[in-house]
């Protein structure tokens, strides 16, 4: 027979609804030492909550969707891990949805996890812009990372990363190591992401009496794929001497790309990434990127939903994450 609630007060002495408390983390006003031998119960027991029955009583599953577009990009691993390790932590669950940059693909991971009762949904960098009219007819408390999003009663917070600034340090660092043709990749010409990135790269350029060159620039998307095609493009199109790239990933196609050529990095062409993902250090040739800091931004994200759903009367959380210049070895 299975272990209840009622078998673990009976054992602590306690009242069932103190070790409801305990369970769901709401035990501010309960004593130290009841708390751990509650728990040490529930460990000896092995006691698994019944996450249904629960549901219907409190009317939350403590279930959090995470809604991704490229879960093969390693920035997006990285973040589901810290959005997963810190929705652990509140005692919340998570589910992973990868929509590969397509709009009807996001708008039905959005109601299969409206329909399996989450509590919230982190929506992640993306080009796209979600089904607005879908989002206020869901009512489901989230917070957007990153995106282009309308206001809307539902929406918790957002946490972004200051893209212009970031560009404009990756541009700058490139040109104080006297460098003066610098090729740009980055993401959907269209999308908003993508052109706060290509307005510091201008900026730097201005900044710096630099004219800017068309013919230096492509934009498509942020894997490592159009990485690979995009710099055999601008290599048979202009001559350069570095490139600035608004995603490891797509810095490291680049590279790829100049092996491919015969060229070395950073000797016959420089190379700065955006993002500082795990892999950056381990490559043969440790790459220079931009560090937006991804865990603590999926700790913000799920800090401020569960924050919410704690206290929907809270004011709306805006964070904005400051980048910085890690250089390493292709720079």
């Amino acid at each position: 027979m299975a272990i209840t609630i009622k078998d673990i007060a009976r054992q602590a002495g306690v009242s069932a609804a103190t070790v409801s408390k305990v369970l769901n983390r709401k035990d501010q006003f309960i004593g130290e030492k009841t708390r751990e031998k509650i728990w040490a119960l529930v460990k000896e027991l092995n006691y698994t909550p019944n996450s249904i029955a629960r549901s219907l009583i409190t009317r939350s599953s403590r279930v959090i969707g995470v809604v991704v577009p490229d879960i093969l990009n390693a920035y997006f691993t990285e973040l589901v891990r810290a959005c997963d390790e810190a929705a652990r932590g509140r005692g919340y669950s998570t589910i992973l949805c990868n929509s590969d940059s397509d709009s009807e693909k996001e708008a039905a991971h959005l109601a299969f996890l409206a329909g399996h009762g989450v509590d919230g949904i982190v929506l992640a960098a993306s080009d796209l812009i979600p089904d607005v009219v879908l989002l206020e007819r869901l009512k489901i408390p989230l917070v957007s990372m990153d995106r282009e999003i309308p206001d809307l009663d539902c929406l918790a917070g957002r946490i972004d990363t200051d893209y212009e600034k970031g560009a404009f340090l990756a541009a700058s660092h490139l040109m104080r190591a006297g460098h003066t043709r610098i090729a740009f990749l980055s993401g959907d010409p269209s999308a908003l992401n993508t052109r706060i990135r290509r307005a510091g790269f201008e900026r730097a350029h201005r900044e710096a009496g630099l004219a800017l060159d068309l013919d230096l620039i492509e934009c498509g998307a942020f894997n490592h794929r159009f990485g690979l095609t995009a710099t055999h493009t601008l290599l048979d199109r202009a001559d350069f001497s570095s490139m600035c790239c608004m995603s490891d990933m797509l810095a490291m196609g680049a590279m790829v790309a100049l092996r491919e050529r015969g060229l070395s990095v950073p000797g016959d062409c420089a190379v700065i990434g955006f993002d500082n993902i795990y892999i950056a250090p381990l490559l043969v040739r440790p790459l220079s990127t931009v560090e937006r800091r991804i865990s603590e931004s999926g700790s913000l994200a799920i800090g401020t939903l569960i924050d919410f759903l704690d206290d929907p009367t809270r004011p709306r959380r805006t964070v904005l994450i400051e980048p910085t210049v890690v250089q390493r070895e292709t720079t």
